[in-house]
């Protein structure tokens, strides 16, 4: 797809608004390659600058250092069209899926015949909600993107969730590390408490039995942090337990959706938060150790073995590998390190523990 001499001399107006470049060469596929002779004013900002409005332009820019030190600008042209009719397939038939998977639950307190449209809003409100938060500060940064697209998947009746949950395509990376990190940290964010009402709610819909009542196996072996937390809401008299409603289970698994998308692997969210904060080799090493001590504590807690087990194959899948910022060496300044601060807090209160 190849770029119009009218357009590419707009293209070229802009470049030079903000750099001088020269020895420009054609990479094809509609990318393109420029030695930048000079910065005009501070690097970060002109690069910002840059960014957004060749992105306006359909032109996606990365700033590279050659192996003598100098600058090249690689600009990429991208499409800025959706799939609109995928878009609502996938969205109706994960309604239907996870609508299906609710009537599972239809033995559950706090239900009733209402059962499977409380395990739908509980479910994909906060994965949608979380969708959003990236989206939102995509937006915000000019970063190009997709809608979000909802992933089916069998019900829970074939022993799946019916869904996979939400994803959008961030169609290049955002320019700098800071904005790399709060992209990264917002979505997990805005779907964690989203899903604290639906907990507290679902708690409160919750029935309390005798423990002794339970049966052998029915019982939850592992809660996220934050569960516990919030049972300090409801009084369970010594020897009970609580039966958890519909809500609370969908609210249940949404903080395990968190703790999976916050792991710092590839391009997880929890990868994205890393990347920016620690560069290419720490991201790396971070991983690698994430990955051993999940699979580790495997043995131990089932549950952490499985997230272990998903977080090596998208490891394997991406070979660990980020291309960071577009902005090269761009570093952290206080706006990324509050989304890193954010970023721990979220994990340490998705964190599966025993119940």
């Amino acid at each position: 797809m190849g770029t119009s001499a009218q357009q590419q001399d707009i293209v070229d107006q802009t470049i030079s608004k903000y750099v001088e470049v020269a020895d420009r060469a054609e990479l094809g596929e509609g990318a393109s390659r420029y030695k930048v002779v000079d910065v005009k004013g501070d690097l970060t900002s002109s690069f910002k600058g840059l960014y957004r409005e060749l992105v306006r332009l359909g032109m996606a820019p990365a700033l590279r250092r050659d192996n003598d030190g100098s600058l090249a600008l690689i600009l990429v042209k991208y499409s800025q069209k959706s799939n609109a009719a995928l878009l609502a397939s996938l969205a109706a038939l994960t309604i239907v899926t996870v609508y299906i998977s609710g009537l599972a639950l239809a033995g559950l307190p706090g239900g009733g015949m209402l059962t499977p449209i409380l395990y739908l809003v509980g479910l994909l409100g906060p994965l949608l909600i979380h969708e959003s938060g990236h989206w939102i500060f995509m937006r915000r940064f000019d970063v190009p993107r997709s809608p979000p697209y909802l992933i089916p998947a069998p019900p829970l009746q074939l022993g799946f969730l019916g869904t996979l949950g939400a994803v959008i395509n961030m169609k290049w990376v955002p320019a700098t590390a800071d904005e790399l990190a709060m992209i990264g940290v917002a979505g997990p964010l805005a779907g964690f408490l989203a899903a604290i009402p639906v907990a507290l709610v679902g708690l409160h819909t919750s029935a309390i039995v005798p423990a002794s009542a339970v049966p052998p196996g029915s019982s939850l072996s592992v809660v996220p942090v934050i569960m516990d937390l919030l049972l300090a809401f409801i009084h369970t008299p010594s020897g009970y337990v609580v039966e958890m409603s519909p809500l609370t289970f969908a609210a249940y698994i949404v903080f395990f959706v968190t703790f999976l998308n916050l792991i710092p692997v590839g391009q997880l969210d929890g990868g994205h938060v890393l990347r920016a904060a620690l560069g290419e080799k720490g991201h790396m090493t971070i991983s690698l150790l994430f990955v051993a001590v999940l699979l580790v504590s495997g043995i131990y807690m089932p549950t952490l073995g499985l997230f272990g087990i998903i977080a090596l194959f998208l490891l394997l899948l991406t070979r660990g590998r980020h291309p960071g910022p577009a902005l090269e060496g761009s570093r952290l300044t206080g706006l990324g390190v509050m989304a890193v601060i954010i970023y721990g807090i979220l994990l340490a209160l998705t964190l599966p523990v025993p119940s």
